[in-house]
């Protein structure tokens, strides 16, 4: 399941292992290292904010390798933020009025925690994003866009659920995360490609008219995605790995200063907004799927 091999983007990484959107994480799961996987994870993570990481997260030592590197990584850990997101907007759709509180806090964390990813992933400069990345995805297909991410699609349904059911001044503060992850979309995109369009755009299509199902498939190849069935606790080891793995590379190489228009917060406290929602832990969730009735 984890057979290390190299990804489209050139780096030789574990696949990431998810279920489709929208499928339960079983509580339970037939292997027995799951836990002891978590535990690892979390301590990895923790000697890494310490300042001492393990090797296992040290990024590549030179600056070439680590744009791919950034590229991938970063990509693997936001699909992994995405799925969590996505049960989270949910069970907010369906929470009662004690519960809209505490999971429209967890909602905006884990936004935060996409945003300084969407940093990371694009940390490079536009010579080498348009040299070492953009060349690989107009291989893949010249229309490759991230509209194809299966499990983008999934939270954009589920944050359209919850806003339809709560009033803006319930959920003010995930209305401001998705403000601010909208400014870092803007400023990262302006900055790798400075008054340039997407490849959607270049090839003629335009955004929002949906991907078809092989581009979806396309899109999991290139970034190295296998869909398959998880529990709760691997896909939370798995990802609590890839967010250590992003640390480890902030804490000794940096994110540079913030493009222009992107809020300040997310590169001045960009460890915690990262590694928060790994120490926290996802909450017991047991609502996966959009309520029956409910507009998505």
């Amino acid at each position: 399941m984890t057979a290390v091999a190299p990804a489209p983007t050139g780096v030789a990484a574990p696949a990431l292992v998810l279920p489709m959107p929208g499928e339960p994480l079983p509580a339970e799961c037939r292997r027995e290292d799951c836990e002891e996987r978590l535990r690892r994870a979390l301590a990895a993570l923790r000697e890494t904010l310490a300042g001492h990481p393990p090797t296992a997260l040290r990024p590549p030592a030179d600056e070439m390798s680590r744009v791919r590197y950034r590229w991938l990584i970063g990509h693997h850990a936001a699909f992994g933020i995405w799925q969590s997101l996505a049960r989270v907007l949910h069970a907010l759709t369906a929470a009662s009025d004690a519960a809209v509180g505490s999971l429209t806090a967890w909602a905006a964390a884990l936004y935060d925690t996409y945003s300084v990813l969407f940093l990371y992933a694009g940390s490079c400069t536009p010579e080498l994003y348009a040299v070492m990345l953009r060349p690989h995805m107009t291989a893949a297909h010249p229309a490759f866009s991230g509209e194809w991410s299966r499990d983008h699609a999934s939270v954009l349904a589920a944050l359209r659920a919850a806003r339809d059911q709560h009033s803006p001044d319930r959920i003010a503060p995930l209305t401001r995360a998705v403000k601010d992850n909208r400014r870092v979309h803007i400023a990262v995109a302006g900055t790798l490609v400075p008054g340039g369009a997407s490849l959607l755009q270049q090839s003629g299509r335009h955004p929002g008219h949906g991907p078809t199902e092989d581009e979806q498939a396309l899109y999991d190849d290139y970034f190295h995605v296998q869909r398959q069935p998880l529990c709760r606790v691997a896909h939370w080891a798995q990802l609590v790995r890839l967010l250590g793995q992003c640390t480890a590379d902030i804490a000794g190489h940096g994110l540079g200063l913030a493009p222009e228009g992107c809020p300040e917060r997310f590169t001045r406290d960009a460890l915690e907004l990262l590694t928060a929602p790994a120490l926290t832990g996802e909450p017991p969730l047991q609502i996966h799927r959009p309520p029956k009735g409910r507009k998505t």
